[in-house]
């Protein structure tokens, strides 16, 4: 590169900073909040890879690096100032942000974006002296149009999920999902002719697809935690500050769902709404492209696309990931983890650099991905150690300690002094001394042991009679203190069922095959994982980097495994979740054994069958994740595909109950009365209220103190269900209106929202 390249890049860098500063000034225009995201997503990152001296080759074969970095210096400035700008004189902050300007609430938009300019300008500096091979090759990215065409599909997505909310049909959402479905099954066909960069951006399209297809259901956020999410992220928002802890909730210092959200808000001029269900997707979406990227380094393209197609066609990635913020950082930047650790081109410092950013970046973004992340890297150190003993090659462990030391520094810095935040592992401890690892839970019911292992940990249906009977004593001494209603022991008001009516099944011999058959490509997957990270590791001519993503993902499986035979430690981190999190690597050697079994034993004809029906087992559990396969046999469909369901009952939250939310906010403050509203219905308090109040789930007349507040969603009232979650089961029965009513005074309704009080 010739002196005048260099000064044409720093020169481009030094735009790109003036034009945030100068579309920051206009952020109500949409057209300037449309820009500013995909700016402060990329040239932060790429200024602090320029300073950190990471080769530009490296960063064009492991794009993840940029937006994983980006948000490092986004938490790192918005933590910076929201420290340091207390520090300063108001007089000061008054003649350099205005007379509006409040050093007791820093999280605001001329304190954010100065740190940011700062932080910047100092990464700016840094980078100036930095050799030519950092410069990154932008022209080896795909032609605009390639960039452009697949991103049709999220907007598609966006479009069907947002008619669906306003009752229109779900004709646009079908056309959707069946355009991610033709999208996947092209770049497993075309994959190793399409380049690395089409297929990213394939893999890109369908996943921030699926994922909006969810996000953008209903009026406010779409899941559980993400309600409890958007609640601390508002409050950050409103009040400019960020409270280190102690919280009623264990996350709600995290930077991922404050100071991170607050900046973005305050530099884009987005709400946090759109923030949480537009913009962190669209970050999330890169996930299974940085598994791509990190599959070509032991694959050929076709097979690393199939490898990250795998992952994408997870239901977990599109249905549970968007509502969970919190986690959709700390994934990408686990990710951005096993990327550097991974990396055999990268040199010493550049690696280590990374690693202690990214790791304590997982650690202030989400506590499980954290403890996920510190068991791996701990795991690989025992297993190298094995290894050693076993005289197999030698693989450099200092590179796994040193992804885990920063991380295991951080997080103690963090949990302990600085958030104070450790009631999660407490409640852990807790329960695992009182409960113990309790074993296939489900064993007694399911059957068989075998049928108990497949069905894991999951949550299952209690009898109404069961539940009403052995839900009592929690609200009786020494437990609680509740006083019931003089006849709530009336059989009259004894509590009924309701069942959620399914739509039967077109071809219901068909769809059971198809479930069957998803079963079984999902064990064996987990069978397949499982050997190829075994002979990753102890193959003993494997090189030290495929021995080493060996050693890393079989403690991953081991997790996996505790996750499905304990019900307690299922509690503590959802299986589901933790197989997203283990399949970065576990896919990877899950088709690198595929591959290299077939090459190496099988003719070209007979290799070519083995990738088809790899391929095809991708589409159909894609097929079946999406919801697709319910639109063609018949059965209940997915939220994403329709306006009615148990999913939309419990997750889509509209207005009129969200008005109810507020209203009772204000009326129940400082009121020592117990608040009542089941499982589903708290999630819109969780949004209004934050998860500072304690709500009660359990809404039965033998429960229900006699002087509650009782708040009733739309599903309780309109459809006449409620729901509980009861010693690890659910309970369905039918809302005890008539004992409500006869009991309690009406004093809020929407029309279908209502609040009771006596």
């Amino acid at each position: 590169m010739t002196v005048r390249e260099q000064d044409r890049r720093l020169l481009l860098y030094g735009a790109a900073l003036v034009l945030i500063v100068a579309l920051t000034q206009v952020r109500g225009v949409w057209a300037a909040q449309l820009l500013l995201v995909p700016l402060l997503l990329i040239v932060p990152g790429c200024l602090l890879l320029r300073a950190l001296r990471v080769p530009g080759h490296r960063v064009a074969a492991f794009p993840l690096y940029v937006p994983a970095a980006s948000l490092v210096v986004l938490m790192v400035s918005g933590l910076a100032v929201t420290l340091l700008v207390p520090l300063v004189d108001g007089g000061v902050l008054d003649a350099v942000f205005g007379p509006a300007a409040d050093p007791g609430a820093p999280l605001r938009p001329g304190p954010l974006l100065a740190g940011l300019m700062v932080t910047c300008l100092g990464l700016f500096l840094a980078g100036v002296r930095a050799p030519e091979e950092t410069a990154v090759p932008w022209r080896s990215l795909p032609a605009a149009g390639w960039l452009a065409l697949p991103l049709l599909l999220p907007l598609l997505a966006a479009a069907g999920a947002l008619r669906l909310n306003h009752g229109y049909g779900p004709e646009v959402a079908i056309a959707a999902v069946a355009g991610c479905v033709l999208a996947l099954v092209l770049g497993v066909l075309r994959a190793g002719r399409l380049g690395s960069g089409r297929s990213a951006m394939l893999l890109y399209a369908v996943s921030l697809a699926m994922m909006w297809s969810y996000a953008l259901r209903g009026d406010l956020v779409y899941g559980f935690d993400i309600a409890s999410e958007y609640a601390v992220a508002q409050e950050t928002v409103t009040s400019g500050i960020w409270v280190t802890g102690p919280h009623p909730d264990a996350y709600g210092a995290m930077l991922s769902i404050t100071v991170l959200p607050a900046g973005l808000h305050a530099l884009t001029g987005l709400p946090v709404l759109l923030v949480l269900k537009v913009v962190y997707p669209a970050i999330f979406a890169m996930f299974p492209v940085g598994i791509f990227h990190l599959a070509r380094r032991f694959l050929p393209d076709q097979w690393a696309f199939a490898a990250a197609a795998f992952v994408t066609a997870q239901g977990a990635l599109s249905q549970q990931f968007p509502a969970l913020a919190r986690q959709e950082i700390a994934m990408l930047l686990f990710a951005a983890l096993c990327g550097a650790l991974l990396d055999a081109r990268l040199r010493h410092f550049p690696k280590a650099a990374l690693m202690c950013l990214f790791g304590p970046g997982i650690v202030v973004s989400h506590y499980t991905s954290a403890y996920f992340t510190a068991v791996m890297l701990g795991g690989a150190l025992v297993l190298q150690a094995v290894l050693w003993v076993m005289r197999r090659p030698r693989i450099a462990p200092r590179a796994v300690a040193a992804a885990l030391l920063p991380g295991l520094l951080a997080g103690v810095l963090w949990y302990v002094p600085i958030t104070r935040s450790t009631a999660n592992i407490g409640e852990f401890r807790t329960a695992l001394s009182s409960e113990g690892l309790r074993l296939l839970p489900g064993a007694g019911t399911a059957g068989t042991l075998l049928s108990a292992y497949l069905r894991g940990t999951d949550v299952t249906r209690i009898p109404t009679y069961l539940y009403a009977k052995r839900v009592v004593p929690k609200y009786r001494p020494p437990k609680a203190s509740v006083t019931p209603a003089a006849d709530a022991g009336d059989p009259r008001w004894e509590l009924g069922d309701a069942g959620v009516p399914v739509p039967p099944k077109v071809a219901p011999a068909v769809s059971a095959s198809l479930d069957l058959g998803v079963l079984l490509i999902q064990q064996l997957a987990n069978l397949l994982g499982l050997l190829g990270a075994l002979v990753m590791a102890v193959r003993r001519h494997s090189s030290w980097l495929v021995r080493r993503i060996g050693v890393l993902a079989v403690p991953m499986l081991g997790v996996l495994v505790l996750l499905r035979l304990s019900g307690t430690l299922a509690a503590a981190y959802n299986q589901s979740r933790a197989q997203l999190q283990a399949l970065t690597l576990l896919s990877i050697a899950m088709f690198w054994l595929l591959h290299r079994v077939s090459a190496a034993k099988f003719p070209a004809r007979l290799r070519r069958t083995v990738y088809g029906l790899t391929g095809a087992a991708v589409v159909v559990t894609f097929t079946t994740g999406s919801g697709l396969d319910n639109v063609l046999l018949g059965g209940e469909r997915a939220t994403n595909l329709s306006t009615r369901g148990e999913d939309c009952e419990r997750y889509c939250m509209y207005e009129a109950e969200l008005a109810g939310a507020r209203w009772l906010k204000e009326a129940a403050r400082g009121s020592p009365d117990r608040l009542y509203a089941d499982r589903y219905a708290q999630l819109r308090l969780f949004a209004e209220l934050g998860p500072g109040r304690r709500i009660q789930t359990d809404i039965t007349p033998l429960t229900l103190d006699r002087t509650a507040w009782v708040y009733a969603s739309w599903a309780n009232t309109a459809v006449g269900r409620a729901r509980s979650l009861f010693d690890n089961q659910l309970a369905l029965y039918a809302f005890p209106a008539d004992f409500i009513e006869a009991h309690y005074d009406l004093v809020y309704t929407s029309g279908v929202t209502k609040v009771f009080h006596r």
